[in-house]
């Protein structure tokens, strides 16, 4: 793409970024309501199903599960009113308690800083005083002070204040209440036309997408519902055995503050922390208060929503606490309250309808590359370091022979890919292979040891002979140092070759050794190619001899590759390590020692970190 059409194409995108967000934030009169609308109905509508499936209609379904949802949640406002009245005429007085509390506890500090403050007007008050001499009232350097006194509201207009405070929360949740029930009953139809808008040409996939979307959203805002109360109904049934007053509003805060993402269950703690603190003589009260708090937050955040969300909601904790700081910038205290679901519907939304994927790759915690791809970006960035630890941590649970098919191998063809396409240069590309090859010989230290211990190392003994030859270039030679390293388990002796290697040289080689396999390493791009070069001349040379030929990470057909190569007998074609291996056994099976062939395979556990035995230059 052209520099000017990308420019352009950012511009674009930063431009609809930016009406969007000051449509939001203009509109939040309109999008609050809105937005709480559509999560309930998307928490109310499994309720209304259930109902509906029962034999009532839609519309009685629908008013049936509206008078109780919202009943419900009237019941609860109304209880936490009537605590808040009766806390409040207290509220002086457990203010004086706990002041009095923190100067017993912090009297020490409090009299230091007064010593300070002491000597630091000591101090201002010895310093000379420049003389000034006072201007007139009235002049340009002392002027008039001017203070204007507003008239006092009169009763008539407090109360028209607050009486217009209550209309106009009454008001949202009169219309909060009547989106939810126009939601619920036209919820086809608003799907429907969800579906012709957004899934033009494709209504099927759109379909299928939408309700699994639905069901998400639904199923993780229920969970999230039915959590955030249970957490909220153990903490104040647990405070008010401790001996907490208004016990059920302080359950009440801490089920809705738990919407708040991280922080919102330590606010919760504080309110009725403080108010032990207030009203009890020791400690005792607000160290289990605190004890409370803190057990149930690794309770419920530890296993409960693990176990009830599986491996979570999906959204990182970045993506999280971002998401919470926008959306209370944009919508105040409700967007704080918002932000978690609604950054979870983004998410899912994001998983499901194509032109919204970069919500999923924003939002989510799942990695944005593959393993392999990763590796190789971390080479490609010389972060060395990061891509040993990323191997290290697949062996953990992988064998040696998996980790270099679904690792090691893969990014050494991306980076030939790269490098064959001109997108590499010349100095990244030595750094990544010379890093390979470091890895490999660090994970073939342990296999050497074990060799010289065990003493399985016998020349006296006829042991089949493997010659491992890369086709062409570096790379073809590191995949070949990874296949001999598997191979060189003491059953039977391995050596490998040197790209440099002339093809004279190889011949003679080949002629002197007479090894009973001879395997070929090829690596993408031209893979196929090389290797029918190298095969080639080797069969004019060793009809009989057996060649594996390995194409490293094919993403083609093998059997057509196997008739471009030569479809003879004696050569065996193969995409993996693990295919080699096990080709390469059963080819010198029949030269094995009785003793050898009850050995345990090539592929088991014990070649986790195998290596070649010898290595010709």
């Amino acid at each position: 793409m052209p520099p000017s059409e990308s420019f352009a194409k950012s511009a674009w995108m930063l431009a609809s970024i930016a009406v969007v967000v000051a449509a939001l934030y203009l509109a939040k009169g309109v999008l609050v309501p809105l937005t709480l609308a559509m999560l309930l109905s998307f928490l109310l509508s499994p309720v209304c199903d259930r109902i509906e499936r029962r034999g009532l209609g839609r519309i009685p379904a629908v008013l049936v599960t509206a008078i109780l949802g919202f009943s419900l949640l009237g019941l609860v406002v109304w209880t936490a009113t009537v605590q808040m009245t009766e806390l409040a005429p207290k509220l002086p007085e457990y203010q004086d308690n706990v002041q009095a509390r923190l100067h017993s506890v912090n009297g020490y500090f409090i009299a230091a800083l007064s010593k300070v403050t002491r000597t630091a007007e000591d101090i201002g008050e010895s310093l000379p005083q420049a003389e000034q001499t006072e201007a007139p009232l009235g002049t340009r350097d002392q002027p008039y002070s001017v203070r204007v006194l507003s008239t006092p509201a009169s009763p008539l207009q407090l109360l028209g204040g607050a009486f217009g405070t209550f209309l106009e929360q009454l008001g949202s949740a009169g219309i909060v209440i009547l989106l939810v029930v126009f939601f619920l009953v036209r919820r086809e139809d608003l799907r429907d036309r969800f579906i012709r808008l957004v899934g033009t040409g494709q209504v099927t996939v759109t379909t299928q997408m939408l309700e699994d979307a639905a069901t998400r959203v639904s199923r993780y805002l229920a969970m999230l519902f039915v959590i955030n109360a249970t957490f909220g109904i153990v903490a104040g049934f647990g405070l008010y055995l401790i001996g907490i007053p208004h016990a059920i509003l302080w359950g009440i805060l801490a089920a809705t503050l738990r919407f708040v993402p991280y922080v919102g269950q330590f606010l919760a703690a504080a309110a009725p922390i403080g108010l032990a603190m207030a009203i009890s003589t020791g400690w005792i009260s607000p160290i289990l208060a605190l004890g409370l708090f803190v057990i149930l937050g690794l309770l419920f955040g530890s296993f409960l929503e693990p176990w009830l969300f599986g491996k979570g909601t999906g959204v990182s904790a970045v993506a999280v606490l971002v998401a919470a700081v926008f959306w209370t910038w944009l919508w105040g205290i409700a967007g704080l309250l918002l932000a978690t679901p609604l950054t979870v519907c983004l998410l899912v939304i994001g998983k499901h309808v194509p032109q919204l994927s970069f919500l999923d790759i924003l939002l989510g915690n799942e990695p944005v590359f593959k393993p392999e791809r990763r590796v190789y970006q971390r080479l490609l960035a010389a972060d060395q370091e990061e891509a040993t630890e990323l191997v290290d941590n697949d062996l953990e649970n992988k064998p040696l022979v998996e980790v270099y098919d679904t690792l090691l191998i893969p990014a050494l063809a991306l980076a030939e890919i790269d490098w064959h396409r001109g997108e590499l240069d010349e100095r990244r590309h030595k750094f990544i292979l010379q890093s390979l090859k470091e890895m490999i010989h660090e994970r073939g230290e342990g296999q050497k040891q074990a060799q010289a211990k065990e003493g399985i190392e016998n020349e006296k003994t006829r042991r089949p002979h493997i010659l491992c030859v890369p086709a062409r270039d570096e790379a073809d030679e590191i995949a070949g140092m990874m296949l001999s390293q598997l191979m060189a388990t003491g059953e039977c002796l391995v050596q490998s070759c040197s790209f440099s290697t002339e093809a004279r040289e190889l011949v003679d080689l080949v002629e002197s050794i007479q090894p009973d396999v001879v395997c070929i390493s090829a690596t993408p791009p031209a893979a196929v190619m090389h290797a029918r070069h190298l095969c080639t001349h080797l069969r004019s040379r060793f009809p009989e001899v057996h060649l594996v030929v390995g194409l490293w990470n094919a993403q083609f057909d093998l059997t057509k590759a196997k008739i471009r190569i030569g479809g003879v007998a004696t050569t065996h074609v193969v995409a993996t390590l693990a295919e080699a291996q096990e080709q390469v056994r059963l080819l010198i099976q029949p030269r094995l020692l009785p003793s050898q062939k009850q050995a345990q395979p090539l592929s088991g556990p014990e070649v986790r970190e195998a290596t070649h035995s010898e290595n010709t230059h």
